[in-house]
C-alpha cells in the first residue's frame, strides 16, 4: 500500500512537466490580439486547452472552455504557474489577480456593449469597449509571458511569424476596428 503511494506521488511532478501550453511570441500576440479586436482571445484559450488536453490525456473540453473562457480563466493561469514553478522549483509572481482583473474586465466589457447595443447610456457604454480591449490584452499578455517561460521556449521562436491565416483574421479584425471607430462618429449626430 505504501509503495503505491508512493509512485502516486513521484508521477504527480512529472505529470506537471508533462504539460504543454500554446507558445506564442509576444510581438505576435499582441499583433494578433489588438488587430482582430480581442478575439484572437478565443482561439488563444482554445489552443492553451487544447495542447493541456493532448499532454496531459485529461478529459476537458476546449471548445466549451474557450467560448465560456470567463469561467476557466483561474483554472487555466493556475496551471501555468504549477507549469512554471515544477520547471523553476520557485513560485512565480501570483497571476491570480492578473486573471480576476480580465474576467472582471470581460464581463463590464459585454455589458458595456449590450448597454451600447440597446442604445442605453450611448457613447459611453460603446467607450467601454475600446476601455476594455487594452487591459484585457495586458492580461493575456502577462499570462503568455508565463506561459512561454513554462513551455521551455520563452521568446516563443517556434512560434513568431504571422501566416496565411494570421492576415486573413487581421483584415477580418480590420473591418471590425473600421465598423467601430464609424460607429463611434455617428452615434454623437444621430445617424
Amino acid at each position: 500500500m505504501e509503495a503505491s503511494v508512493e509512485q502516486i506521488e513521484q508521477k504527480e511532478p512529472v505529470q506537471a512537466t508533462k504539460m504543454e501550453f500554446y507558445a506564442v511570441s509576444q510581438k505576435k500576440f499582441l499583433i494578433m490580439f489588438l488587430g482582430t479586436f480581442g478575439l484572437y482571445s478565443v482561439y488563444w484559450f482554445y489552443k492553451h486547452w487544447s495542447l493541456y488536453k493532448k499532454s496531459e490525456n485529461e478529459d476537458v473540453w476546449p471548445i466549451m472552455r474557450c467560448i465560456f473562457q470567463i469561467f476557466f480563466t483561474h483554472s487555466l493561469f493556475s496551471l501555468f504557474e504549477m507549469k512554471y514553478q515544477n520547471k523553476t522549483g520557485e513560485s512565480p509572481k501570483s497571476i491570480n489577480n492578473i486573471a480576476t482583473i480580465y474576467v472582471v474586465t470581460a464581463i463590464l466589457g459585454n455589458i458595456g456593449s449590450n448597454l451600447a447595443g440597446s442604445g442605453y447610456g450611448v457613447p459611453f457604454t460603446h467607450y467601454s469597449l475600446f476601455m476594455a480591449l487594452p487591459i484585457s490584452c495586458w492580461c493575456l499578455y502577462q499570462a503568455q509571458s508565463l506561459a512561454n517561460y513554462a513551455s521551455n521556449d520563452v521568446n516563443a521562436n517556434s512560434n513568431n511569424k504571422l501566416t496565411l491565416i494570421n492576415y486573413i483574421w487581421l483584415v477580418l479584425g480590420l473591418m471590425i476596428w473600421l465598423l467601430n471607430i464609424i460607429g463611434l462618429y455617428l452615434m454623437p449626430i444621430g445617424a
